[in-house]
């Protein structure tokens, strides 16, 4: 793992108090309460629907909280999944640039620390290179609140009929997604607030802004 990350990814005066920034000013740049959302579809309609969404970038917060560890991040991501292409950068609340990917398909490239390093399985490289688990491939369906496996299961609100959980077995590990804080971003109803575990791993996203660019 590179000095880079340690110095500032997993600093623990820096993490506490980075995860505090993300915790407050995270939530406070969001409405306290929902944009009300009238049920105008079916869950099935809906997931038809969020399906087509292919091209957005979101702007927020993440934060990874462990039994002995914890780090944050402020966070940009940009996924056009039409043409198999995603930017990711991770950065501390200081504007520090921790990680910086670009994928093609299946070629990724990660920039931390000056050094750039290559791979065909994102997963993998980014956890080799900071320690961090993040399902990508997986999250650009979960983030919308759609299936990304056909088993995979989801909870709704009855009255909106809005995603509240969504349980997956993703590489044969559970995977529990909750919702909250849903808002109307052109005609699509998406949350702003997750938390997505997996057995000791609560990650923890908040976005600030949803951008829709396929129009």
């Amino acid at each position: 793992m590179s000095q880079f990350i340690k110095a500032h990814l997993y600093s623990p005066y820096l993490l506490t108090l980075t995860l505090c920034t993300v915790l407050v000013s995270g939530c406070s740049t969001l409405p306290n309460n929902e944009t009300q959302v009238l049920i105008k579809q079916t869950s099935q309609q809906r997931i038809d629907e969020l399906q087509h969404l292919q091209q957005w970038k979101i702007k927020g917060k993440i934060a990874f909280i462990e039994k002995k560890s914890r780090s944050s991040a402020t966070l940009s991501w940009q996924v056009d999944e039409n043409k198999s292409t995603q930017k990711l950068n991770l950065t501390t609340y200081l504007g520090i640039n921790v990680l910086q990917l670009d994928s093609n398909a299946n070629s990724h490239k990660i920039q931390v620390d000056g050094k750039t390093y290559q791979g065909h399985n994102l997963e993998v490289l980014i956890h080799s290179i900071t320690g961090l688990t993040l399902p990508t491939q997986a999250l650009t369906f979960w983030l919308k609140g759609i299936p990304y496996q056909e088993d995979d299961s989801i909870h709704y609100q009855k009255t909106t009929q809005l995603p509240l959980t969504l349980s997956s077995y993703y590489n044969n590990e559970l995977w529990q997604v909750s919702y909250a804080n849903y808002q109307q971003i052109d005609s699509y109803s998406l949350a702003t607030k997750f938390s997505i575990k997996k057995d000791d791993l609560l990650i923890k996203i908040v976005v600030n802004d949803w951008s829709i660019t396929n129009k």
